[in-house]
């Protein structure tokens, strides 16, 4: 089935609303295989994240060093995410994606192998968290491209079913990082993760998807890079969507890194307790994602995108002033997992109309270009990483999360007085 016949069919399904549209979505093929691919490799990064940042914390002490693991999973972003979408618009992205999931499937099963003959060292797991970061920053320009030209007319519900599954993997994914690093060690952390990635390598040479638009023209690559970030300066929705994004993955997203010595050092929890808080995020994030994917309309966009940053930001100061008296009443446990469910609803208003409102935003001819400019911003996150990881180990993690959140919430600010985010 063509995605032109699935975009047909939810035509005619109009009143039978979102529910139904997920239902059409799921009949596709295309749609399928690229969702699916996304969840195996989604589920994999939280698990990895999760179960790394905990094994580095046992053997080092040092939250600078916990915080260098997610680091170089977004260091790729940055530097790559505008190249990889502009040779995504020149090359087979099936046969693309299928490079960098082979890519990552022998970083994964070396890593195995130096993890049982007992040779692991934590310079081993920053190599493999560069590689994992490479192979993620083709999520972007290459699979939720693919996803959104295999959607058609069901674009938002496709996008929004997608950050609902991939919430889920960041739900399961630190529950069973924690479990099978507490039950397995990290030698079981990434045999699994070397058997998710053969898994998704079958599957996506197995599937058949569209034919890539054949670009006219032999402009340099350069020039492609250009065009699309001139493209970008000059849409002032594609600007707002941009700058939010940096704010986010600088001041926002990085308290993730904090949730393991959160848990440990603040909480005195054992690394399936560790897992399990780190799960409540993701949780509430599939909740939010799926709220959304139900019930949000096109006019609804931007204020759930705006209002979602927001929140999170306020969330990770209240759990500053939280972690000041953490430590052992089971109130504190509480608290910290519903407030950690309350970002997780936030974070998935705000990821799921990123994808969303990019793709709208963009003509055709430039989508690549510019989904490799959002990968571009998402890269910032390193640096929101090191801000907090060093002031976590200069100061403590509650005045690490107080500052980055008012940070970020003055940032912000800034944006709103400069127009950035409204007219």
């Amino acid at each position: 089935m063509s995605a032109e016949t699935t975009s047909d069919r939810e035509d005619r399904a109009g009143a039978s609303g979102k529910g139904a549209a997920i239902g059409l979505l799921f009949r596709d093929p295309n749609y399928l295989s690229i969702w699916l691919l996304g969840s195996l490799t989604g589920f994999i990064r939280w698990f990895q994240l999760l179960a790394l940042g905990v094994y580095t914390f046992e053997i080092t002490g040092s939250p600078l060093l916990v915080a260098i693991v997610p680091i170089l999973w977004g260091l790729p972003l940055a530097i790559c995410g505008p190249v990889i979408g502009g040779v995504a618009d020149r090359v087979n992205r099936k046969l693309m994606l299928g490079a960098s999931i082979a890519m990552i499937l022998v970083v994964a099963v070396t890593m195995a192998t130096l993890a049982y003959t007992g040779g692991l060292a934590v310079t081993h797991i920053f190599i493999a968290s560069l590689m994992s970061g490479l192979f993620w920053a083709t999520d972007m320009p290459v699979r939720r491209r693919l996803l959104g030209d295999v959607a058609g007319a069901a674009l938002a519900t496709a996008m929004s079913f997608d950050a609902a599954t991939n919430s889920a993997t960041r739900m399961m994914g630190p529950l069973l990082g924690g479990v099978m690093l507490q039950l397995v060690g990290i030698t079981g952390v990434f045999v699994l993760s070397s058997s998710v990635y053969a898994i998704g390598l079958v599957l996506i040479l197995s599937t058949k998807l569209p034919a890539p638009s054949m670009r006219v023209g032999q402009s340099a690559l350069i020039q492609d890079l250009i065009a699309g970030i001139r493209f970008v300066l000059g849409n002032w929705e594609l600007r707002r969507v941009l700058a939010v994004t940096v704010v986010f993955n600088v001041w926002g997203f990085p308290f993730t890194a904090m949730i393991p010595i959160l848990g440990k050092e603040r909480l005195g929890l054992d690394p399936f307790q560790v897992g399990l808080l780190s799960s409540l995020e993701g949780f509430g994030a599939f909740l939010g994602a799926m709220v959304v994917a139900l019930y949000a309309t096109p006019v609804q966009f931007g204020r759930i995108f705006l209002w979602g940053a927001s929140l999170y930001l306020v969330m990770i100061f209240y759990l500053g002033i939280l972690s000041f008296v953490a430590g052992g009443p089971n109130h504190s446990f509480i608290a910290a997992a519903l407030s950690l469910t309350v970002m997780g609803l936030a974070g998935a208003c705000f990821a799921t109309m990123q994808s969303t409102l990019t793709y709208l935003g963009a003509q055709p001819e430039y989508r690549s270009r510019v989904f490799g400019v959002l990968a571009l911003c998402i890269g910032t996150g390193p640096i929101g990483f090191l801000n907090v990881g060093w002031m976590a180990e200069s100061f403590g993690v509650p005045t690490a999360l107080l500052v980055i959140s008012v940070e970020g919430l003055f940032a912000f600010l800034l944006l709103w007085i400069y127009g950035v985010l409204s007219r």
